[in-house]
């Protein structure tokens, strides 16, 4: 099938680029730089902000493209989130025909209320990334025919190549460096990480069970931030002290993905523990992606 990845730059772009391609589909690229490193079967340099047309129709077109969390250190303004997440998902969907699309949501946009969370359960964003990844759904669900579409709310993905401006890499570069670890968020705050492999292995079977509708993406395990660090540290064997900033308490949550075992058949298959350790051996180059 003919595949239409954007984003195809990115980390986990190009992932799902290796993945796809192995399993036989044309796969086709978009992103920001005038050239992509992959072996593509056509790609287009295209700034999602403005308005463009794309040469032909794809099976699918996978959304991946977005200004992230992650990026919010760089002091990026709340509109600049809404240009790229929202009016470049609208620019992409009227750019090209294709006969499905899948849109790369986040497990952010829910409400935190001490509950497991299932897709049934409320959508209340926070800050400027889930507020903005919240409204490019409903602009998907108003310009695109529900058989066509499906929404999929992954939690934090995780892996090897991961820039450090994540979470994950920037705790892992302090600890190894003996720095201070800051958390900006409480320390019994639960966090659930997926493998990049785990979300690609993931996407591979949205192609295969196309089901339209929302769908989350998670593992069954999970951690509090503060298992999170001390795991890292002992990873690294770090002196690293903790500095735990005035937060505000949030009720322990779960993201349920109940829904894509039983119609995606999707099951992670690394746990926390696994994706951390082979997180720190790719840092000493045991593994590459």
């Amino acid at each position: 099938m003919n595949v239409l990845i954007t984003g195809i730059n990115g980390f986990v772009g190009g992932y799902l680029f290796s993945r796809l391609k192995s399993d036989g589909h044309k796969i086709y690229g978009l992103g920001r730089e005038l050239t992509s490193r992959y072996d593509l079967d056509g790609y287009y340099p295209v700034d999602i902000t403005k308005k463009f047309q794309l040469d032909r129709e794809f099976d699918f077109v996978i959304h991946l493209a977005a200004l992230n969390r992650t990026n919010i250190g760089a002091g990026i303004d709340s509109r600049i989130f809404w240009q790229v997440n929202v009016e470049g998902t609208k620019n992409l969907i009227e750019s090209c025909g294709y006969s499905k699309f899948i849109y790369i949501s986040t497990a952010a946009v829910y409400a935190r209320e001490g509950k497991i969370i299932t897709e049934e359960s409320p959508a209340v964003p926070e800050g400027n990334y889930a507020k903005t990844k919240y409204e490019a759904e409903l602009l998907c669900q108003s310009l695109i025919p529900c058989k066509k579409l499906m929404i999929l709310r992954p939690v934090n993905i995780s892996g090897a190549g991961q820039k450090k401006i994540a979470a994950v890499p920037l705790f892992f570069d302090r600890a190894e460096n003996h720095e201070a670890l800051e958390l900006l968020v409480s320390p019994s705050k639960i966090i659930q990480l997926l493998d990049v492999t785990d979300f690609t292995q993931a996407i591979s079977q949205c192609l295969d069970y196309f089901c339209s509708g929302i769908f989350n993406l998670a593992p069954d395990d999970s951690m509090t931030m503060l298992q999170l660090i001390n795991k890292i540290r002992k990873l690294c064997d770090s002196k690293s002290s903790l500095v735990i900033k005035e937060v505000k308490e949030e009720a322990p949550s779960l993201i349920c993905a109940e829904k894509a075992r039983q119609k995606l058949s999707f099951q992670a298959s690394k746990s926390m523990n696994h994706i951390l350790e082979d997180y720190y051996e790719s840092r000493k180059g045991g593994t590459k992606q």
